[in-house]
C-alpha cells in the first residue's frame, strides 16, 4: 500500500518548486501554466528521486480524460471531466491503482466544481477508487491544501507557506 505521506511529499514538494522557479505564473493566476510546472517538476521528481522509486510503475498524467475508451464521466459530470494530474495506471481495470487526483485554482477563484470532482473520483461509488484527492490553491502569499478520500473532505484546509526543501537541489 502507498503511503500517503509520499503522495503528499512529491506534490507539496513540486508545488514548492514551482513558488520558487516560477512564481510569475502563480502572481499573474496563470492557472494551467502553473499547472504544466508542477506536472514537469513531479514528473522529475518521480524519475530522479529515489523516495518516490515505489510510485514508478504509474503513470503521470495531465488532463486526461479518458476511462478505458470511453471519456471520463462521474455521476455530477455526465458530459466528461478532465483531471488537471492523475498518478494511476492507464487502461487499468478495475481501477484499484488509481492512487492520486489534483485539482488546482488560483486566486481562491470558486472551487466548488473541483470539490466535486475530488468527491466523485475518490468516492468507491464512482468506480474509479481513486486513493487521495487534493485541492490545491495556488495564491500569491501561500498554498492550501483540502484533502479528499472516500468521496469526501478528510481535512479541510491545511495553509502552507513557502519553503525550499532539498527537491530544489535535486532538480537543478
Amino acid at each position: 500500500m502507498i503511503e500517503k505521506d509520499l503522495l503528499l511529499a512529491l506534490l507539496k514538494e513540486s508545488v514548492d518548486v514551482c513558488y520558487k522557479k516560477d512564481w510569475v505564473l502563480i502572481e499573474r493566476g496563470m492557472e494551467r501554466a502553473s499547472v504544466a510546472r508542477i506536472y514537469y517538476y513531479m514528473n522529475r521528481a518521480l524519475e530522479q528521486d529515489e523516495r518516490f522509486g515505489v510510485l514508478s510503475k504509474y503513470n503521470l498524467d495531465t488532463e486526461y480524460n479518458k476511462n478505458g475508451e470511453q471519456i471520463k464521466r462521474t455521476a455530477r459530470f455526465k458530459r466528461g471531466t478532465q483531471p488537471d494530474i492523475i498518478l494511476h495506471h492507464r487502461l487499468d481495470e478495475p481501477y484499484q491503482d488509481n492512487l492520486l487526483i489534483i485539482e488546482f485554482k488560483c486566486r481562491k477563484r470558486n472551487s466548488s466544481r473541483d470539490k466535486e470532482k475530488l468527491e466523485d473520483f475518490t468516492s468507491k461509488e464512482s468506480g474509479y477508487n481513486y486513493f487521495l484527492g487534493v485541492l490545491v490553491i495556488l495564491n500569491k502569499e501561500n498554498v492550501e491544501y483540502e484533502y479528499f478520500q472516500d468521496g469526501c473532505i478528510k481535512q479541510e484546509i491545511e495553509l502552507l507557506r513557502f519553503s525550499c526543501n532539498n527537491l530544489t537541489n535535486m532538480l537543478y
